[in-house]
């Protein structure tokens, strides 16, 4: 996935779910800037908790979507986002301390992560609400 830019193959055909991945890209792209030009410790944490604030957000409002179409997944699906949700909190912990993570081992969790998530976990429950 090229950061910062949208695709007709990440949609899942709701827009509402759309636009929101659309601005949790832009939130990566923008903490990939940083990384690239090795940008300060206080900008990375807000970036990371933007992105997990945001991300609680729609992992909300998508697992509210998946229970309305009887998505038989669901509760696998929870776990993940719950996982997520611990991983980047350990991320942004981290950049509190004295000796943070590699800001770049951070953008590559992220990026693998939402690129994973959306082209084959999300289009499993999009095709799921095709069907129905």
């Amino acid at each position: 996935m090229e950061l910062g830019n949208w695709n007709s193959k990440y949609s899942v055909n709701n827009a509402i779910i759309d636009d929101q991945h659309k601005r949790l890209l832009n939130i990566l792209y923008k903490l990939e800037r940083l990384v690239s030009k090795g940008g300060d410790k206080e900008k990375m944490v807000g970036l990371l908790s933007n992105m997990s604030d945001y991300a609680l957000e729609h992992f909300k409002s998508e697992e509210q979507y998946m229970q309305r179409i009887g998505y038989p997944k669901l509760e696998k699906h929870k776990e993940l986002h719950s996982m997520y949700t611990l991983e980047v909190l350990k991320y942004t912990l981290s950049h509190l301390d004295d000796a943070p993570e590699n800001p770049r081992e951070v953008l590559n969790f992220l990026s693998h992560w939402w690129t994973d998530h959306i082209l084959k976990v999300d289009m499993d429950y999009s095709k799921h609400a095709n069907l129905n």
